[in-house]
């Protein structure tokens, strides 16, 4: 991957979950922008994650909230049923703070659950860890120059006639 293209990450088993968990964790999303097709037995959300891949490296953890921010499309694949747990579907633009993503075994199926601040969760059920985090926007420019003309503006109708 470059400096100039976003994220894309697969996941098909628990290590590749995690890896997107991190990079979604701090990510703020909404009910209302969350789907599930039953027909295409798919789940997708839009969230706005913190773009730790430029949080500065050392001793101390970086905040979420002090990163830079970028919308990215998470979606998942064999989704057999979706529940909410403590998210109050009424409230379809309430902000929900993302924590972590895990995958638990369920006998011959897995569940896949999107913890939020204030104990909410989306539990999905399916057939097997199948899913795609891609970021949406392109990452700001490395030199964020401003692009604007510096010179004087031009004197406009002045002395002129119709």
């Amino acid at each position: 991957m470059n400096s100039r293209s976003g994220l894309r990450l697969r996941a098909v088993d628990d290590e590749d979950l995690a890896i997107i968990s991190a990079c979604l964790r701090g990510a703020l999303s909404s009910l209302g922008e969350m789907a599930y097709d039953r027909e295409a037995r798919r789940f997708a959300a839009i969230l706005v994650r913190p773009r730790w891949e430029t949080a500065p490296t050392g001793d101390d953890a970086p905040d979420a909230a002090t990163l830079e921010r970028m919308r990215a499309g998470l979606h998942f694949d064999h989704v057999s049923a979706v529940r909410f747990r403590r998210l109050d579907r009424d409230a379809p633009h309430t902000l929900l703070h993302l924590i972590a993503i895990v995958s638990a075994s369920l006998s011959e199926r897995y569940a896949i659950i999107l913890s939020f601040e204030g104990g909410g969760e989306v539990f999905l059920e399916v057939d097997k860890i199948r899913g795609q985090m891609r970021d949406l926007d392109a990452p700001p420019p490395e030199d964020t120059t401003p692009l604007v003309d510096q010179s004087p503006p031009a004197k406009l109708y002045e002395d002129e006639l119709f």
